[in-house]
């Protein structure tokens, strides 16, 4: 029961960094925190999360990172390949991001995994591959570097720079609207981060706050993430069995119907993200 009651008051918590300061003095280690970071992360991606009794969604947590082999280190999640799992950073509908140690190189990289129900799919791991290939064709500092990919084991992955920062999403949502000057440079570097992307003959589709992040670095540059949408501009029609791809609040019209679309439709939801800094 006490994660429920972690949980309970971590969820009152609606700042970032004090949710953050809390779990690093309430969980024992980093299994009871990674187990406590998934219910939050549940609850935040469905609505009657509280309707399904705590320990349920536990055993979720523990069956969504189950093909993680043991590791020696107690403070470990666990690991993959030679990759030793430090924490869960993101989760999303189609994978999880995961903060690791790189025992080869010796270095903190982040490593992004497609989650097992779809990992079963071969049509989804074809195209997790291609996201890792598109990604790692862009060469800029204003996009996520892709180092590696794996398509061996029970989950696909790839392997890409770990990013010590936040996402323009929980910075406006911590900070409000942000002043026309850092509004400006944000904007400006996504802008950069996209002409990379175009020249290569990729488009996103997915420009929204969560894929921005922000470093915290002295120049707090802007990095461009998950290209898990994107595909050659060449390929970029109506989506598959007319399934629409994207975030609708930031989706260009012509993407939200199923219309053929290039990089344009990305300068638009640009724009909308620019809005909502503003």
């Amino acid at each position: 029961m006490r994660d429920r009651a972690v949980f309970l008051n971590a969820l009152e918590l609606e700042d970032p960094a004090a949710r953050a300061a809390y779990l690093d003095n309430a969980c024992i280690n980093q299994a009871d925190r990674r187990r406590v970071e998934d219910l939050l992360w549940s609850h935040t991606t469905a609505g009657d999360f509280l309707n399904v009794p705590v320990m349920e969604q536990v055993g979720a947590a523990e069956r969504a990172l189950s093909y993680l082999k043991p590791d020696e280190d107690p403070e470990s999640l666990g690991r993959l390949d030679h990759y030793q799992v430090i924490g869960v950073v993101g989760r999303g509908s189609t994978g999880v991001v995961l903060k690791v140690r790189d025992t080869k190189l010796q270095r903190d990289v982040a490593v992004k995994a497609l989650v097992p129900r779809l990992a079963a799919r071969p049509e989804s791991r074809a195209r997790f591959v291609r996201e890792a290939q598109a990604a790692a064709a862009i060469r800029d500092v204003n996009v996520v570097a892709i180092y590696a990919v794996s398509d061996d084991g029970p989950v696909p992955y790839l392997v890409m720079e770990f990013i010590d920062g936040v996402t323009l999403e929980e910075l406006v949502g911590r900070a409000g609207p942000l002043e026309l000057k850092e509004i400006l440079r944000i904007g400006t570097q996504t802008a950069l981060g996209l002409a990379a992307a175009h020249a290569r003959g990729l488009v996103h589709r997915d420009i929204k706050p969560a894929n921005i992040l922000i470093e915290t670095s002295p120049h707090a540059r802007v990095k461009l993430t998950d290209f898990g949408l994107a595909g050659a501009a060449d390929d970029a029609g109506a989506a598959p069995s007319g399934m629409i791809a994207g975030t609708p609040m930031y989706m260009a019209p012509e993407q939200a119907t199923g219309d053929v679309i290039d990089h344009r439709a990305d300068l638009f939801s640009l724009g909308s993200v620019i809005y909502m800094m503003c």
